[in-house]
């Protein structure tokens, strides 16, 4: 396998190119968690995945509980399909536990603190109710619950990987928080070996080809779990070797040679990034005046040909339109401007500002 042809099996495989799902809900459990740490990007992260999808409907699907938004893996926020999130929550919960014990420590936030908060939120939150994080910090400095420095981070941080809380919906351009059990129903637990089993499964089908320290970066669990996970599922895998490094992907992926669509803008913390630890191969780091935090491309809105990062976009939406600005790191063709013109009428169509 080339470079070249890695590089649109991954397209394919996270259905950047010839998408194969039909709701959110489909898409989020085929790619087993999408990053969305800035919440309105991530619902384009989701819908650029699907034909013809809105920022209405992918809102509707996290205001109904169709799609679960909360700290997990690694932990960073992600969208999450119900289904998933108590047996993925177990799995990777002792792991982000253990990574906050200094700051826990250092905030003087233990056991005691913790077990009086989430009874605050629980009560706060009972039959239903969604309220957003001042008002929340506002009622646990009323139970005499400190929320000063990064307190009230690690207090729903903490509240979020024991499944007291997760996002609700938004209200009045706020996101709330809601209780968990009210919204995400009861699932049969999984066994430690299911739970590595799936999750490694599901990465590779989604995001592969990728590596082992690929998906140790994307699942945040240690190396030694990590291992055993892909362990479980090579027979259900393809390996191919790129640069004398194993790749593993989907058994029966299709043979790509071409794209339907090889310009696309990618919103920052998009998957197409941020599941791989070595980005060598989409971006050869020579445009780096051109991105934001020390040339960082997560936190890029990116435009991306061929697989290959090519640029950056930025948007400011107004009342009745939104302003693009476009930035690639050569001039483009007339073909390649065409369908970055193309890319770009698709991203106002999805939140309905053409």
């Amino acid at each position: 396998m080339t470079a070249k042809n890695l590089l649109q099996q991954r397209l394919a495989n996270q259905q950047l190119i010839r998408p194969a799902f039909g709701s959110a809900p489909e898409l989020v459990h085929w790619c087993g968690a999408i990053q969305a740490q800035d919440y309105e990007m991530s619902k384009w992260a989701v819908g650029m995945r699907l034909p013809a999808a809105t920022s209405e409907q992918i809102e509707a699907a996290i205001t109904k509980g169709e799609l679960v938004r909360t700290h997990i893996l690694r932990p960073t926020w992600h969208l999450v399909h119900p289904e998933d999130v108590r047996w993925m929550m177990t799995l990777s919960g002792p792991c982000i536990e253990q990574s906050m014990g200094t700051y826990n420590r250092k905030l003087e936030l233990d056991s005691t603190v913790f077990r009086k908060s989430h009874k605050v939120l629980e009560k706060a939150l009972r039959d239903g109710k969604q309220l957003t994080r001042p008002e929340l910090a506002d009622i646990l400095e009323k139970a005499k619950i400190p929320t000063n420095d990064l307190r009230m981070n690690f207090l729903l941080i903490k509240a979020e990987l024991d499944m007291v809380i997760c996002n609700g919906g938004k209200r009045d351009k706020q996101i709330t928080y809601a209780l968990f059990e009210e919204r995400v129903p009861v699932a049969k637990p999984f066994t430690k070996e299911e739970s590595l089993a799936t999750l490694a499964l599901r990465y590779f089908n989604s995001h592969g080809p990728a590596t082992l320290k690929d998906f140790t970066g994307w699942s945040g669990l240690p190396i030694t779990q990590a291992r055993l996970g892909l362990n479980l599922v090579k027979d259900r895998l393809n390996k191919e070797t790129v640069s004398e490094l194993e790749y593993w992907g989907p058994a029966n992926a299709p043979d790509i040679k071409t794209t339907d669509n090889q310009i696309l803008l990618i919103p920052n913390y998009d998957e197409y990034l941020v599941a791989y630890k070595d980005r060598d191969i989409i971006y050869d780091g020579q445009n780096d005046d051109h991105l934001s935090r020390e040339g960082n491309p997560l936190f890029n809105n990116i435009i991306l040909i061929k697989g290959q990062i090519a640029g950056v976009w930025r948007r400011t939406i107004k009342k009745k339109e939104v302003v693009m600005d476009l930035q690639t790191f050569t001039p483009l063709n007339k073909t390649e401007q065409a369908k970055l013109d193309k890319e770009v009428a698709r991203y106002k169509q999805f939140i309905h500002l053409q």
